[in-house]
C-alpha cells in the first residue's frame, strides 16, 4: 500500500459515522465508479467469465458485455398465468433453481437481504433495457422477482401464457458490484399434437378395440329392441 493509499484509507475510516448530504454522496459515487473504470483498464482480466461459456455467450446484450463479471448458468422456465398477471407482478422462480444456479454468486449479506425484505436488483431485457425490480423470497418454497415493473416487462415483450419461455441469468456488475439479471424470451410453438404418456402394446389395443366394438353393437341392438316396442305400440 502506497502513501496516497494509505491516506485515503484514513479518510474513509474517519468518514465511516458521518453524514453527508445528496450532492457530496453522488460526487462520491461517480469518483468510484471512475476509479474502478481506471483500475479496470490497468488491470484487465486474462479470462473473461463469460469466454468458456457459449449459451451465455449468445445471451449477452451487446451494451452489457463490458460490465458482466462473474455470472450464474442460465436456466429456462415456461411463464405460467399467474407470471404475467397484472394483480401479481412477479416471475415464480422455483427454491431448486435459485440454489442451483443463483445461490452460488450471492454473498452472505445478500442472501440475508433477500430472505428479509428483498434485495434491489437490475434485470436487463436482450436489448439491455434496464428495469428495477425486487428479488425476494416468496414464502419458504419459492422465490420471486418482483415490483409492478415486472408487469411492465411482460408488457413491452408481449408475454402469453404457455406459449413463451424466459431464460434467466445472473451477473454481478463490474463497476456497481450490484447483482443484475438477465431475462431472454422465446416463443415456442409446437406443431404436432401431444402424444399420450402411456402407450399400450399392440394386442392390448387390438383387444381394447375388440371390446369397444362389441359393446357398441350390444348397446346399438339394445336401441333397435326399445324402438320396435315403440313402433308397435
Amino acid at each position: 500500500m502506497n502513501s496516497e493509499e494509505e491516506e485515503a484509507a484514513l479518510i474513509l475510516c474517519s468518514m465511516k459515522n458521518s453524514k453527508v448530504d445528496s450532492t457530496t454522496s453522488l460526487q462520491l459515487e461517480e469518483t468510484r465508479v471512475s476509479i474502478l473504470k481506471k483500475h479496470k483498464l490497468q488491470h484487465p482480466s486474462s479470462l473473461s467469465p463469460l469466454s468458456n461459456n457459449t449459451r451465455l455467450l449468445s445471451l449477452v446484450p451487446p451494451s452489457l458485455a463490458e460490465v458482466i463479471g462473474d455470472c450464474s448458468t442460465p436456466f429456462d422456465k415456461r411463464l405460467t398465468g399467474s407470471d404475467i398477471q397484472e394483480n401479481q407482478v412477479r416471475l415464480l422462480l422455483k427454491y431448486r433453481h435459485v440454489m442451483q444456479f443463483l445461490n452460488p454468486l450471492l454473498r452472505p449479506s445478500e442472501i440475508y437481504k433477500i430472505k428479509k425484505s428483498g434485495l434491489t436488483v437490475c434485470v436487463y431485457d436482450s436489448n439491455g433495457k434496464m428495469y428495477e425490480m425486487v428479488f425476494s423470497l416468496w414464502g419458504t418454497k419459492a422465490y420471486v422477482i418482483t415490483t409492478r415493473n415486472w408487469f411492465q416487462f411482460c408488457v413491452d415483450h408481449g408475454f402469453q401464457t404457455l406459449l413463451d419461455w424466459v431464460t434467466v441469468w445472473m451477473f454481478r456488475h463490474t463497476l456497481t458490484g450490484r447483482i443484475c439479471f438477465v431475462i431472454t424470451s422465446e416463443r415456442r410453438i409446437f406443431s404436432k399434437a401431444i402424444e399420450p404418456v402411456f402407450h399400450l402394446p399392440a394386442a392390448a389395443r387390438k383387444k381394447r378395440s375388440k371390446g369397444c366394438s362389441r359393446s357398441s353393437n350390444l348397446k346399438r341392438r339394445r336401441l333397435n329392441d326399445d324402438g320396435g316396442d315403440c313402433r308397435d305400440n
